[in-house]
C-alpha cells in the first residue's frame, strides 16, 4: 500500500504536464503572424544613442483575430544587430485581417557605425533586413513568434525621403 501511496503524487504530477501539454498543441492560431517592416525614420540621434520611428504591418493568416496587447522586436541589417524595442500598443488583428502599428526603436552608435562602416563604397540602393521578436496574447500568458526577412530600399542622398520596405 506504501508504493501505491509514494507513487501516486509522481503520477499526478506526469499525467498534468501531458494533459498541459495536449492543451498548448490546441491553440486556436495555426501559424505565426507575418510582421513585415512598412518604413523606418530617424527620430532622435544622440551620441551614444539613436530612436527610430517603424511603421509594422502585421498580417494575420488565422481564422480567429489575434489580441495583441504587445510586441517585443529587433532588427537586423545585413545580419549585424541594428535595433529593438518593445511596444504596450495594444490591437485586435482580424481572422484573415491586417493592422499597422506604429513603434519606436533604439539603435546604439557601435550598430549604427558597423552598418556605415559595411555600406562605405557601396552603390547598391538596398539593404537586407531581418524583424523577429513576439507578439503578447492580451489575457493570456502565451505569446506568438515571428520572424520575417525582407529589403531595405532606399533613394540616394539628393533625395531625401523615408525608407522603405518591400
Amino acid at each position: 500500500m506504501r508504493i501505491i501511496t509514494c507513487c501516486l503524487p509522481i503520477t499526478f504530477i506526469l499525467l498534468a504536464t501531458v494533459l498541459l501539454g495536449a492543451c498548448a498543441t490546441l491553440s486556436p492560431y495555426k501559424d505565426s503572424p507575418r510582421v513585415s517592416l512598412v518604413s523606418i525614420q530617424p527620430q532622435e540621434i544622440g551620441m551614444l544613442e539613436q530612436r527610430f520611428a517603424l511603421q509594422l504591418r502585421i498580417m494575420n493568416p488565422n481564422d480567429v483575430a489575434i489580441p495583441v496587447e504587445g510586441l517585443s522586436y529587433a532588427i537586423e541589417i545585413n545580419d549585424r544587430e541594428f535595433a529593438y524595442g518593445v511596444s504596450r500598443q495594444s490591437v485586435e488583428i482580424p481572422a484573415f485581417g491586417e493592422a499597422l502599428l506604429d513603434v519606436e526603436v533604439a539603435s546604439n552608435l557601435l550598430n549604427v557605425m558597423q552598418q556605415l562602416q559595411a555600406l562605405y563604397g557601396e552603390t547598391r540602393n538596398s539593404m537586407a533586413y531581418r524583424l523577429a521578436g513576439k507578439i503578447r496574447l492580451a489575457n493570456s500568458p502565451a505569446s506568438l513568434p515571428f520572424d520575417y526577412s525582407g529589403e531595405l530600399t532606399y533613394l540616394p542622398a539628393a533625395q531625401s525621403a523615408p525608407a522603405t520596405a518591400e
